[in-house]
């Protein structure tokens, strides 16, 4: 399903990009990405990653905006690299760990 909503507009599947583009399908899209393959979640107002990259991906980055905080976030099968492009600092916390990223600092760990 997310191959199909990410391709509708690319691929024409229905024959109507004439008319304009599927907001919805690309919003599903990044969705999909962000709090599906990235494991974006914020509870108790902290950030919670649980980034897994799909079998033929090599990565997949997005930025996002929390409290302030312009992150950078980039996911291979081995690494997740978070870089705060502000000046704001941020608390988070990957795979149940917590860490807390300093304004334009990044953080480097390393994926199972």
């Amino acid at each position: 399903m997310y191959l199909r909503a990410s391709r509708l507009d690319l691929d024409n599947y229905n024959n109507d990009t004439n008319e304009g583009c599927h907001t919805t399908s690309m919003a599903g899209t990044w969705m999909a990405v962000v709090h599906g393959f990235g494991g974006l979640r914020v509870r108790n107002n902290k950030l919670i990653l649980a980034p897994f990259i799909p079998e033929n991906w090599s990565s997949c980055s997005f930025k996002i905006m929390f409290r302030g905080a312009l992150l950078n976030i980039k996911v291979t099968k081995t690494l997740l690299g978070i870089r705060n492009e502000n000046d704001s600092g941020v608390n988070l916390s990957v795979f149940n760990i917590d860490y807390f990223l300093s304004a334009k600092g990044s953080l480097q760990i390393t994926l199972q």
